[in-house]
């Protein structure tokens, strides 16, 4: 009552308001336009927009005032470093407020590494909320260390952080009525349930929206993207380290349903969060490609709190919670200072880490170098070509030499061994195929970053280098390792699942450029990102092909393939 009291007095002149923004160009999300005024602020809250005195003034005569930058969908363990670090880096980049879904260390630590991400992202200097990992596993094909049912979610479902169910990625489970997802979605039928579809058909699409989806971050064209927002979905623009299908889509904005778009980063390598930014980066590729200014400010902060109904937050206007980025150019985006809750924010503010003990999450033993020999029976093989700047992949067929059974070498250049390895439960299961695209040579990358269900995968062009860049990361724990002539010349430990550090985000971006640099000089084409790409080349849910312990899935048959084929018809060596 007396905080409301405080509100309504300094609206009113009877008292200073604390903070006043003076002369302030600020974006109007509700009538898309560039207003003048002083904002006032009291507490976390702006109580005003006119003329204001405050106990404290910013002069802002020259920048503009836009609402914190919202991102929509993001997993904040694939920045490598723990949320309370990783707000602290987006925070400079004018992000106030993530919703995050933790489905990658829930994968491998379950239940418990939600809870650790929800404790750690307490003392965070932005506001981090969270769906709920619906698919772990992704699917019932994969190898993850924990299952999550719809017993487990109900216990956190109710916190007041979790806005909802997360990506549902198991499309075909939901259009065939699975009980296991239906009861996961059933507890979220009150809050938001995230969407996950790259390839749907009309009717597909018609199911899975009747289950209360209204998201989806997958779509690559113009086509997908206008016809999910013609059936009532939000849309999200997404820019991450891989994944870039912002500028594919983007021409789907128009006047009429630009309110339905949003941005996100989906995943981000900390070195591209330093050094090319988050959310703001999607604003200037936005604005670069022709969008206008105005609606990409509004699609970067009032369009998501729409969508995940965080009705405090998105605008500029009394009563709305006082998250604001002061900045220079309006299409360059210079960003100057960050108000958050109504303080400026300062990197003088007090850190707050948990002091966590963390077990080994690799239970697997070492191997050998026989392990990737490939049985042949045919001349055919099939192989998993990489596609630049982007997640998906596609099935090729190509020819192969063989030498007493076993697979010599392969005709293409360009082609590559990659494994996965089961490392949660010592099973021994694994699979070796073949991928098309990386340009690798002479080396061997291995990681426990592997998409969702985080086992190891390795690629090389020699069986001794990739035996000894997994052995490595049994040894250690987890995170990469790179190997050449045997040697390991480069790695990184992510003690915390495999996927994530204790170290500050500098020293993980340093490293990571060393690795990247490392990654070109042994060929690695410019157009990927080797860790990045390589992480999701065991994810099944993303087309075409791809790699798990139990072989090579195909996404649209929804099925496992042989690795060898007879079906020269399918085979085209230029392509």
């Amino acid at each position: 009552m007396e905080k409301v009291k405080r509100n309504i007095d300094a609206a009113m002149l009877r008292m200073k308001a604390d903070l006043v923004l003076k002369n302030a160009n600020f974006i109007n999300v509700f009538t898309a336009s560039i207003d003048r005024g002083d904002i006032a602020i009291v507490g976390d809250t702006i109580v005003g927009i006119g003329e204001y005195k405050g106990e404290e003034e910013i002069d802002c005569t020259d920048l503009y005032v836009t609402p914190g930058f919202i991102d929509a969908h993001v997993h904040i363990e694939s920045s490598m470093i723990m949320p309370e670090q990783f707000a602290r880096v987006v925070i400079k980049k004018g992000v106030t407020t993530v919703i995050a879904d933790p489905h990658e260390i829930a994968n491998v630590e379950g239940t418990n590494g939600i809870e650790f991400m929800l404790k750690n992202s307490e003392p965070a200097p932005i506001d981090i909320f969270f769906m709920l990992p619906s698919c772990v596993p992704a699917t019932q094909v994969e190898d993850s260390a924990c299952v999550l049912n719809a017993e487990d979610l109900v216990k956190l479902i109710n916190n007041n952080r979790v806005l909802g169910l997360g990506e549902v990625m198991n499309v075909p489970a939901v259009i065939n009525a699975d009980e296991n997802i239906l009861k996961k979605i059933d507890i979220a039928r009150y809050k938001h349930i995230d969407g996950h579809c790259p390839i749907i058909t009309q009717r597909e699409l018609n199911a899975y929206l009747s289950c209360g989806v209204r998201t989806d971050h997958e779509s690559t064209n113009v086509k997908d993207a206008t016809l999910k927002v013609s059936r009532g979905m939000y849309i999200m623009l997404r820019e991450g380290s891989a994944a870039r299908n912002l500028k594919d889509i983007l021409p789907a904005v128009n006047n009429h349903n630009f309110g339905r778009f949003l941005f996100c980063t989906d995943d981000r390598h900390i070195d591209d969060l330093l050094e090319v930014g988050s959310i703001d980066n999607c604003i200037r590729i936005s604005i670069k490609q022709g969008l206008n200014p105005i609606k990409a400010y509004i699609m970067a902060s009032f369009n998501a709190a729409q969508c995940y109904d965080l009705k405090d937050r998105g605008a500029i206007a009394p009563g709305y919670k006082a998250d604001l980025v002061l900045f220079e150019d309006l299409k360059g985006l210079n960003i100057k200072k960050i108000i958050k809750n109504g303080k400026e924010y300062t990197e003088l503010q007090s850190k707050k880490y948990l002091n966590l003990k963390i077990n080994s999450s690799m239970h697997m033993d070492f191997v050998n170098s026989e392990i990737f020999k490939v049985q042949s029976g045919t001349e055919n093989i099939n192989v998993i070509k990489l596609i630049p700047n982007s997640l998906e992949t596609k099935l090729v067929q190509r020819k192969v030499e063989n030498e007493l059974g076993y697979i010599k070498k392969t005709i293409e250049k360009d082609i590559l061994k990659v494994a996965v390895f089961e490392r949660h439960h010592n099973t021994g299961k694994h699979f070796v195929g073949f991928i098309e695209g990386l340009g690798l040579k002479h080396c061997a990358i291995a990681q426990t970053i592997a998409h969702d269900s985080h086992n190891i995968i390795v690629v090389g062009d020699n069986d001794k280098d990739m035996e000894v860049a997994v052995n490595t990361l049994v040894s250690t724990g987890g995170g990469i390792a790179m190997v050449s002539e045997g040697k390991v010349i480069a790695q990184l430990n992510l003690p915390i699942a495999g996927i994530m550090t204790f170290e500050s985000p500098y020293m993980v971006a340093e490293n990571l450029k060393r690795l990247n640099r490392m990654a070109r000089s042994f060929g690695v084409r410019d157009e990927y990102d080797p860790f990045i790409s390589l992480s999701f080349m065991a994810l099944p849910v993303i087309p075409e092909v791809k790699i798990t312990t139990r072989g090579l899935f195909h996404y649209k048959k929804f099925a496992f393939i042989e690795l060898m084929s007879n079906n020269e018809k399918n085979i085209n060596l230029k392509e």
